[in-house]
């Protein structure tokens, strides 16, 4: 997607290195990190430099290639690497891309394939995710251009939760996509964009690519969301996923569940949008998902300043889970589909 008018994607590789936005700057900073080794991967995505379920994935897979790559010059190779790729399956519990990607990579090197084939196998798992999404946002544009038809000129008001656009996934986005190719295809869309608490990054990263995208947005507070939903200025929430159990019970960023539950109680059609890598078909439900509890620092500074009572205790949920009787349909890159019939995809 576009800054300042130069394309970009979130990731990508060259000349031995891995760059990525450092998405903990913006919007103020534009900021470009280069990433040379396996210990900065896992850096980067323990300190969210780079965030969003397919970004982890592929993050994950070239972190994982970049620890193969640092095996030839340690004295235990073999020992080196199980224990670098177990440190990237382990950096963010929820989100299944990153194990995905990791446990991709991990085959190949198994398989006894040389570096060079492992970096190709590596950049066509990028190809794919980022075809992936732009599936993603053709299914739901379909949903989009539906509800266009029935509301006639004025906008089709969308609301989304957190940062689920291109930053996310490398090109594209899941939840955001629907509505970039909407924009395309001259439907008039106006996205309601929640704050999502504590580290803002509905209000700082979405707010930022709609702005850099001209897609009409506003953002609003993450607890006015059921005031819009219960005064009918909201027609469809669309979200992305962290993971999604074979029932179809997801989890997302925290702050999803009360939206969903808003949605049902005032007849607005909930989405979640995700690649096909999103889905964990081992696990048979939400309550399997383990969730993420990050440092209480986030909630409790914001840019150093406090922003709560510092002396008072703070419990730090970076997801929730949304049952699927909540969801309406889950759009992936093969198609939209209700949640009861995720089982057959993996037949």
């Amino acid at each position: 997607m576009k800054f300042e008018g130069k394309k970009y994607h979130s990731l990508w590789y060259d000349r031995d290195k891995v760059y990525i936005i450092d998405q903990r700057f913006l919007p103020e900073q534009f900021v470009i990190e280069r990433i040379k080794t396996s210990d900065q991967m896992i850096t980067a995505i323990k300190d969210m430099h780079l965030r969003g379920a397919p970004l982890l994935g592929l993050a994950g897979a070239y972190g994982t290639f970049l620890a193969f790559r640092e095996s030839f010059s340690k004295p235990e190779p073999e020992e080196y690497y199980e224990t670098k790729i177990n440190q990237l399956r382990n950096c963010r519990p929820t989100a299944v891309n990153l194990s995905w990607g990791v446990s991709k990579i991990d085959s190949l090197v198994k398989a006894g394939l040389e570096l060079a084939r492992i970096l190709a196998g590596v950049k066509s798992l990028e190809r794919n995710e980022i075809e992936a999404c732009k599936n993603i946002g053709g299914n739901g544009f379909a949903l989009i251009r539906d509800i266009s038809n029935i509301v006639g000129r004025r906008p089709v008001n969308i609301m989304t939760h957190c940062n689920a656009g291109w930053l996310a996934a490398i090109n594209y986005g899941t939840a955001s996509a629907p509505v970039f190719i909407a924009r395309d295809e001259n439907i008039d869309v106006h996205v309601w964009v929640s704050e999502t608490r504590p580290l803002n990054q509905g209000g700082k990263l979405t707010a930022w690519e709609y702005f850099n995208e001209n897609i009409s947005h506003t953002v609003i507070s993450d607890n006015s969301c059921g005031h819009l939903l219960k005064n009918g200025m909201v027609d469809i929430v669309i979200t992305g996923a962290d993971r999604i159990a074979k029932n179809g019970d997801t989890a997302n960023k925290i702050g999803t569940y009360l939206k969903a539950l808003a949605a049902k109680d005032n007849n607005v059609p909930f989405y979640i949008a995700a690649p096909m890598s999103t889905i964990d078909f081992s696990i048979k439900s939400g309550k399997d998902i383990k969730i993420e509890e990050r440092d209480e620092n986030e909630m409790k500074y914001m840019n150093g300043v406090p922003i709560i009572y510092e002396l008072s205790p703070v419990l730090n949920h970076a997801f929730d889970i949304t049952p699927a009787e909540l969801i309406t349909g889950i759009i992936t890159d093969r198609g939209i589909y209700k949640p009861g019939e995720l089982l057959r995809l993996n037949l």
